[in-house]
């Protein structure tokens, strides 16, 4: 679970398919305190590899002077539940994001999109 404290940030989560025949679900969510366009204060995720960044929009507003670096960021607190154990987690690796995504509609997109944000080794 994740909670929002102040800020903004957009959340991309992968979600594995169920059968080989599906394809991966990749799902954009924004945390903010704009619920009128969509944001929300908080996050439950599960069974996903998940990433987070400052929405684009506001890294532009700091470049064009609208907005101070100040004024831009992201706080939130994550909670984990029980039967959360950190032996379950996996860092997506190059590899697997490749093999989830090879042959799939808008596979290359993914793949080329997702790439700089793969943990390296």
């Amino acid at each position: 679970m994740h909670v929002l404290h102040q800020g903004r940030a957009t959340y991309t989560l992968i979600h594995p398919p169920k059968t080989p025949s599906e394809s991966p679900l990749v799902e954009r969510i924004a945390m903010g305190t704009n619920t009128a366009a969509g944001e929300v204060r908080q996050l439950l995720v599960g069974d996903a590899w998940k990433m987070s960044e400052i929405p684009k929009e506001d890294l532009a507003k700091v470049e064009v002077g609208e907005l101070s670096k100040d004024e831009v960021g992201c706080l939130i607190t994550e909670v984990v539940v029980p039967g959360f154990v950190w032996q379950d987690h996996a860092f997506l690796t190059q590899d697997s994001l490749e093999e989830l995504f090879k042959g799939r509609p808008d596979g290359e997109k993914w793949i080329t999109e997702l790439t700089p944000h793969i943990r390296q080794e």
